[in-house]
C-alpha cells in the first residue's frame, strides 16, 4: 500500500480539514482520537468543550469512498449518543445528521463544520423549530413595519406554496418564477422574516449578481428586516459587522473572489440560501458557491433557463452523458428541484395583467421603426456596402460592431423622440434606450444631447459613479429623461415611472428580452397637482425587429443552445474609403468611436457617410396574454411532443384521421395529459394560446389537420348557433355577442355572468350603447338564452382557464 492510499496519509489530510474550520486538536476537550465502543474503534471523537462527543468522524483510506462506513459510524455514534456522523477520507467529506426523521442519509459537504456549527444543529435538533405554516402570512404581515405595505395575493400563495412543500414534504429547494414587478424583494422580506421567526433559519444568505441590485435591496431590508441587522458582505466583513447580523447580503462575485466563502464560512453557517435572479447565479463557480452552503435553497427568476426543455433525456444519457450533464447543471428548474418547466411557483405577465385583484403590471404599446439601412440588414442578403472595392454584407447583429452608422443613429433618435410617450405634463416620458456596446450608447448621448440639449445621460460600468446616477435617474433627481445603457439597467432596476423602453440594438435571447421589456411593466400614478394619472401602457420602441423576430422567426420547439466558449479575437482589419451610395472612412477621433462593451480593441471599424431615413412604422397593442414570447415556450413543447406521441400511437393517429372528436378527447386524457414533463392539459391550452377551444382544436391544429379557430370565429359561432337555436332578432343578438366576447376576455365579467350578478355586468360601457338595463328587461328569452351560453364550449372552455389563472 503506498502512503497516499493510507489512512494514516487521510487523517493527516483529514487534521489540517479540521484546524481549517477551527477545531483545536490539541485539546481533548474539543477533540479525541481512537476510542473504543462496543461496536468498535471510533477514528475522531469532535466535542462541545465540556467532554460530550458532538460527533463520530470515521476516517478511511483515500482510495475508498467513505460513504460506505455509514452504517458502520452510526453504531459507534449511538453507543456515544453522538447526534452526528461525519465520514472523511480527507478529500471527500459526508455529514450525517442521524437523529433527524427527515435526514435519512448522509450528504456531501465541501468543508468540515465548526464546533459553532455543531452545536447550533444539535439544539435545533433538542428544540425543532416550528412548522413554517404556523407563522400565518395575511396582507398586513408587514404593516407595523411601513404602514403603507401590503402583501398582494399571489405573494402569499408563493409563500405558502413553499411553507407547504418545506413542511408537509420535507423538500428544501424550490424556484419561484414571478414576472418582473411582481414585487420580489417584498416577497423576499417577508419569506425570510418568516423562517426566522419560526427558527428554521438563524442565518440567511441573499445573493444578487450586481452591486447595484445588493444596495438597493438593503433599501427595503433595513426597513423590512431590521432588526435582523441586514449587511452587505463586501463591506460587512472589512468593518465585522458580519459577526452581528443575520440577513447577508452579498454578489455572487464578491463571494467568489479568492474563494472567500470557503476561507470565512462554513457550509452551515447559512440556514437559508435565497437566489435572485437565479438563472444567472447557478453556473460555472458561481455554481460552486451556492452549493458550498448547505441549507435551504430558495431561487426568484423571471427567466429561468430550460435546458432540459425539448430535449430527450433517455436518449441523449445514452449517446452523450457529457452533454446532458451540461444540460443540467444549467437548467434552472432541474437546479431547484424542479420538473422541467415546472417551478414551485409561477406568475407571469399574463396572470399580473389579469390578475382580479390588480391589475399589477401593464402591457406594451409596441411602435415598430425601421430605417433604411436596418430594414436591408434584416433581410437574408444583409446590408449591401462597397468596402475597398470590394462588396460586403452587413447583418442588423453587424450594425455598430462592424460598421458605424452615424446618420442612423440620427435617425433613430429623431424618430424616438418624435414618437416616445409624453408623461402628464407633456415633457418626453422617462425613457431607457438599449445600446449595442458603450461605444454606441456614448454616441446616441451626443446625437439626443444635439438635438434636445440636457435631454440624455450614459449609464454604462464605464461611465464613474454609474450607480449613483441609476439611482438618481430612477428616483427623479436628475434633469435628464432619457437614460443610455446597454446591460446595466437590463434587470433589476427598478424605475416605475418609465414610460418609454427603446431597442436601438438586436435581441436574440428570449430571457434578455423579456427581462429588458420588464423594465417598463410596473405599474405607476403620476400626481400633477391635485390630479392622478395612471400609467395603462408603456411604449416599447422597437429599432431593430425585435418583437418581430420573437412573434415570427424565433424557433420555441428547438432546445437552448448550450453557451460556446470560443476566443472572440481576430485579426485586425484594415477599411479605406469606398463607394455606393455614400462614403466609408476609417473613424476619426472626433467621432468619439472606439471599442466599447465586448469589441476588440485591436480592430479598425468604417464608418458608413451616406444617409439614412425611416422607411416604416407600426403601432401595435399587445393583448392581456402578453406576447408570443411570454407564452410560446409552452405551446411549441406542446405541439412537438403531440406530433412525437401521435407517430407512436396508432389509436390517436387513426381518430385525427377519422376526425373522431370524442376519441382524440378519451385518448389525451388517459395517455398523454398530465405526464410529468410540461403537464399538459386542457386549460393550460387555453390560456396558452388564447383561444377557448375544446382539446380536438388544438389537436388538429398541431397535426396540420386544420388551423386552430381564433377566438373572435369561437365567439362568433357560439352566438350563431345560439341565435338560430332560439330564432333571436338582430338586437337580441348584439346583446348575446356582446356578452359572449367580455365574458370570454374578462375574468371578472366570467365570475359576474356566471353568477347572475346582471346588475354588474350590464351597466357596463358596451352594453349600454345597446340600452343598457331597460333593453336587458325586454330580452323576453333571456335567460334560456344565458344559459345556453352557460352549456356552451366556449364558457366551458373559459371557465377552465379562469380555474387555472385563480
Amino acid at each position: 500500500m503506498t502512503p497516499g492510499q493510507s489512512e494514516a496519509f487521510s487523517r493527516v489530510l483529514i487534521d489540517k480539514a479540521l484546524e481549517a474550520s477551527g477545531w483545536d486538536l490539541l485539546n481533548p476537550q474539543q477533540v479525541q482520537l481512537e476510542l473504543n465502543t462496543a461496536s468498535g474503534r471510533a477514528d475522531y471523537l469532535l466535542k462541545d468543550g465540556l467532554d460530550r462527543v458532538l460527533c463520530v468522524l470515521e476516517a478511511k483510506r483515500e482510495d475508498l469512498d467513505p460513504y460506505d462506513a455509514k452504517e458502520q459510524a452510526r453504531g459507534y455514534a449511538e453507543n456515544l449518543t453522538a447526534p452526528f456522523v461525519i465520514l472523511s477520507n480527507g478529500r471527500e467529506h459526508w455529514f450525517w445528521n442521524y437523529e433527524r426523521a427527515d435526514q435519512r442519509d448522509a450528504y456531501r459537504v465541501e468543508r468540515l463544520p465548526s464546533r459553532e456549527d455543531l452545536q447550533r444543529v444539535r439544539l435545533k435538533n433538542l428544540q425543532p423549530p416550528r412548522p413554517l405554516q404556523t407563522e400565518v402570512i395575511r396582507p398586513e404581515y408587514l404593516r407595523v413595519l411601513r404602514p403603507d405595505l401590503t402583501l398582494r395575493g399571489y405573494q402569499i400563495r408563493a409563500m405558502d406554496e413553499i411553507a407547504k412543500g418545506y413542511d408537509d414534504a420535507g423538500r428544501r429547494k424550490f424556484l419561484l418564477e414571478m414576472a418582473t414587478g411582481t414585487g420580489k424583494t417584498l416577497l423576499c422580506a417577508a419569506l425570510i422574516r418568516r423562517f426566522l421567526v419560526t427558527r428554521n433559519a438563524e442565518r440567511v444568505l441573499f445573493i444578487v449578481d450586481r452591486i447595484e441590485l445588493a444596495r438597493q435591496t438593503m433599501e427595503d431590508f433595513n426597513v423590512l428586516l431590521g432588526e435582523y441587522r441586514p449587511v452587505i458582505y463586501k463591506t460587512a466583513r472589512r468593518t465585522g459587522e458580519l459577526l452581528g447580523s443575520s440577513v447577508v447580503v452579498a454578489t455572487i462575485q464578491s463571494l467568489m473572489t479568492d474563494r472567500r466563502y470557503r476561507e470565512e464560512f462554513t457550509p452551515f453557517y447559512f440556514d437559508l440560501v435565497v437566489n435572485d435572479e437565479a438563472h444567472r447565479s447557478i453556473y460555472g463557480d458561481a455554481r460552486e458557491a451556492v452549493q458550498f452552503f448547505q441549507a435551504t435553497r430558495i431561487g426568484l427568476t423571471a427567466t429561468p433557463k430550460a435546458y432540459l426543455k425539448n430535449v430527450n433525456i433517455d436518449e441523449l444519457a445514452t449517446e452523450d452523458p457529457r452533454a446532458l450533464e451540461a444540460r443540467q447543471l444549467r437548467d434552472t428548474y432541474h437546479y431547484f428541484g424542479c420538473e422541467p418547466g415546472q417551478p414551485t411557483f409561477r406568475y407571469d405577465i399574463a396572470d399580473a395583467v389579469q390578475d382580479a385583484e390588480g391589475p399589477f403590471l401593464c402591457l406594451p404599446k409596441i411602435i415598430d421603426c425601421r430605417s433604411d439601412i436596418t430594414t436591408q440588414a434584416l433581410q437574408e442578403t444583409g446590408w449591401t456596402v462597397v468596402i475597398n472595392e470590394q462588396e460586403e454584407n452587413f447583418k442588423i447583429q453587424d450594425l455598430e460592431r462592424k460598421i458605424f452608422t452615424p446618420h442612423r443613429n440620427r435617425v433613430m433618435c429623431e424618430a424616438f423622440l418624435r414618437e416616445a410617450q409624453r408623461d402628464p405634463t407633456g415633457e418626453t416620458g422617462k425613457s431607457i434606450i438599449f445600446a449595442v456596446n458603450q461605444t454606441h450608447a456614448t454616441a446616441l448621448t451626443k446625437v439626443l444631447n444635439d438635438i434636445k440639449p440636457g435631454i440624455a445621460l450614459t449609464i454604462t460600468s464605464r461611465i464613474p459613479d454609474a450607480s449613483s446616477l441609476a439611482k438618481e435617474f430612477r428616483d427623479g433627481k436628475r434633469s435628464e429623461r432619457i437614460a443610455v445603457s446597454v446591460d446595466m439597467l437590463s434587470t433589476g432596476y427598478n424605475c416605475r415611472d418609465l414610460l418609454n423602453v427603446v431597442l436601438m440594438r438586436p435581441i436574440f435571447s428570449p430571457t434578455e428580452y423579456i427581462q429588458i421589456k420588464g423594465r417598463g411593466t410596473r405599474r405607476f400614478t403620476f400626481v400633477v397637482g391635485n390630479t392622478e394619472y395612471e400609467k395603462r401602457h408603456f411604449f416599447l420602441l422597437d429599432f431593430c425587429a425585435v418583437a418581430e423576430f420573437f412573434e415570427e422567426m424565433y424557433d420555441y420547439a428547438a432546445p437552448l443552445k448550450l453557451p460556446a466558449h470560443e476566443g472572440r479575437r481576430a485579426a485586425p482589419v484594415r477599411y479605406e474609403s469606398g463607394a455606393g451610395g455614400g462614403a466609408v472612412r476609417e473613424p476619426g477621433p472626433d467621432l468619439g468611436y472606439g471599442a466599447g462593451e465586448g469589441d476588440d480593441r485591436r480592430r479598425e471599424i468604417p464608418v458608413w457617410e451616406g444617409t439614412d431615413r425611416i422607411v416604416s412604422q407600426e403601432v401595435r397593442i399587445v393583448g392581456p396574454n402578453g406576447e408570443k414570447v411570454d407564452v410560446m415556450t409552452f405551446r411549441g413543447s406542446f405541439e412537438r411532443d403531440l406530433n412525437e406521441f401521435a407517430e407512436a400511437d396508432p389509436d390517436l393517429h387513426g381518430a385525427v384521421e377519422a376526425e373522431d372528436d370524442d376519441a382524440i378527447e378519451t385518448i389525451l386524457q388517459e395517455r398523454f395529459y398530465h405526464r410529468p414533463e410540461m403537464f399538459y392539459a386542457p386549460d393550460k391550452l387555453i390560456i396558452s394560446y388564447g383561444v377557448p377551444a375544446p382539446t380536438p382544436a388544438f389537436v388538429y391544429n398541431a397535426l396540420g389537420k386544420r388551423p386552430l379557430p381564433t377566438k373572435d370565429k369561437v365567439v362568433a359561432d357560439t352566438v350563431d348557433s345560439i341565435a338560430a337555436r332560439f330564432n333571436l332578432r338582430y338586437a337580441d343578438q348584439k346583446w348575446i355577442n356582446a356578452t359572449a366576447e367580455l365574458v370570454s376576455e374578462d375574468t371578472q365579467a366570467f365570475s359576474d355572468f356566471m353568477a347572475g350578478r346582471y346588475e354588474r355586468l350590464f351597466t357596463r360601457s358596451q352594453f349600454r350603447t345597446l340600452g343598457g338595463l331597460d333593453a336587458l328587461a325586454r330580452f323576453q328569452e333571456r335567460d334560456a338564452v344565458f344559459e345556453a351560453l352557460r352549456q356552451s364550449s366556449l364558457v366551458q372552455c373559459t371557465r377552465m382557464a379562469v380555474r387555472e389563472a385563480s
